[in-house]
């Protein structure tokens, strides 16, 4: 599940708890080589959906994607600016 009973996000924990992001993890550096693996390893599962997943189901998928990613941009952003000033 996505959210917990109270309706929190759980990407942390289900992140936690992937072996992926463990075996990454595990010696707290992170290499141009795992990031490398880890970004094959998501091509591969964008190209599995995108073959697999109706058009509806492939706009859905982008759209969380592509609002993530400004979630995540504008949230390093405002890390950043709030450094500065």
């Amino acid at each position: 599940m996505l959210f917990d009973k109270d309706g929190m996000f759980r990407l942390d924990e289900l992140m936690a708890e992937r072996l992926t992001f463990r075996k990454i993890m595990e010696d707290n550096i992170v290499t141009d080589e795992e990031i490398e693996e880890q970004s094959c390893l998501v091509i591969e599962l964008l190209k599995k959906i995108e073959e697999t997943f109706l058009p509806e189901q492939l706009v859905q998928v982008e759209n969380v994607l592509v609002e993530f990613g400004v979630l995540s941009a504008v949230y390093q952003y405002k890390q950043i600016q709030d450094l500065h000033f």
